[in-house]
């Protein structure tokens, strides 16, 4: 005999716990890795380029781990997405957003661990996991430009998706003060 339980999903106007925690554990990195881009500059020695290129590559392995986990949560294990009282096109412009946060939050670690692949110095995340390809294949220089290229488009447009998805956030909070950015800020 077969026991199927009937289960009826109540509307939830919060993101679960777990997922709270990784919007903004990611957030903090995204911004931290940001910054770094500050750090990335011509006047550095070889010695403060591997230094920074390990922070980088640490710090975009845990966004990656991070996000892996996300992307299960959210389209795997379809966890409970708050509903929210605004308009359609709200809705439409919101999920386009948000499918394009997704869409650049894995391209940019892709293409960076493609890029660090083909680079020149030996990239080591946590100072233990080489990254590169350099102990056996010999510096290719065009590829590394094109695939930098590449990663640093990638994180044009996640900024760009940024700035629309904390300007909706905000618009939300102190225009129409409604419960949209309270969905993931909430403690309850």
């Amino acid at each position: 005999m077969m026991y199927t339980q009937n289960t009826v999903t109540t509307p939830t106007h919060n993101f679960d716990k777990g997922y709270k925690w990784l919007h903004w554990l990611m957030a903090v990195l995204i911004l931290l890795m940001l910054f770094a881009l500050l750090g990335f500059n011509d006047s550095l020695t070889k010695a403060e380029r591997m230094e920074m290129l390990v922070g980088h590559s640490s710090i975009g392995s845990l966004v990656s781990i991070l996000l892996i986990l996300r992307v299960f949560k959210r389209f795997i294990k379809k966890d409970a997405v708050p509903e929210q009282n605004i308009s359609q096109w709200q809705k439409r412009a919101s999920k386009w957003v948000q499918m394009s946060l997704y869409a650049c939050m894995i391209l940019v670690p892709l293409t960076g661990y493609l890029t660090a692949r083909a680079h020149e110095l030996p990239v080591m995340a946590f100072a233990s996991i080489n990254l590169s390809n350099v102990s056996t294949q010999s510096y290719d220089a065009n590829a590394f430009l094109l695939l930098r290229s590449l990663h640093e488009w990638a994180i044009s447009f996640l900024v760009i998706f940024l700035v629309l998805h904390i300007g909706g956030a905000l618009f939300h909070k102190l225009i129409k003060k409604d419960q949209v950015m309270a969905s993931i800020t909430r403690t309850k």
